[in-house]
């Protein structure tokens, strides 16, 4: 008798304990529709992306209640853990993990900006205006070919790569670009960049 009754108090003590992060089991938040995100969504001061922050671990990533497909990623030698949040409407923010806190943002969903106005869309020209002592980097890296608009931030602008010429990706001073050249993609890092 002692040891069915211990065994239904260990039952109903683990059903009636608190879901790990102190979130209720089955409890959900309600994800933001893309049609209410903010104006200003990449938020570089607080290094967040809609409301996605910089250094917050799996636990409290998933219990935003926002569908999340969990992957791997190998880059430049190293295996990443990278957690793809839909924010419904095509929105999709990667989260890239180290040390089991998130590292860096991505998106390259359209309708979110800075607080200047800047996000997917914008021009080379937007960007200048707006980050006067930024600066276009090209490059080739171990045959990854990246053109990034950095502004000595955590924010870094990609580029559309595609309508760069070759000869960008070989020597930076060779590198003609146009000011209606486009960002691609938004990356919100650690720590500064470039």
């Amino acid at each position: 008798m002692k040891i069915i009754s211990g065994t239904v108090w260990a039952l109903l003590l683990t059903a009636c304990s608190p879901a790990p992060s102190g979130v209720l089991a089955g409890a959900k938040h309600a994800p933001i529709e893309a049609t209410s995100l903010a104006t200003a969504d990449i938020d570089a001061s607080h290094g967040s992306i809609a409301g996605l922050r910089i250094g917050m671990t799996k636990d409290q990533l998933v219990a935003t209640g926002y569908t999340i497909i969990e992957r791997l990623v190998m880059q430049e030698g190293d295996e990443y853990v990278v957690m793809d949040v839909s924010l419904g409407s095509d929105a999709i923010i990667e989260c890239w993990f180290d040390d089991g806190r998130i590292e860096r943002l991505r998106t390259t969903a359209e309708g979110m900006s800075d607080d200047k106005g800047i996000g997917v869309g914008s021009t080379l020209a937007e960007l200048k205006a707006a980050y006067p002592g930024g600066r276009l980097i090209t490059g080739n890296e171990d045959g990854r070919r990246y053109a990034n608009f950095v502004s000595h931030s955590n924010v870094v602008f990609e580029m559309d790569r595609d309508a760069l010429p070759q000869a960008c990706f070989h020597d930076e001073s060779g590198c003609d670009t146009r000011p209606d050249l486009r960002v691609r993609g938004v990356v919100m890092h650690s720590g500064p960049a470039g």
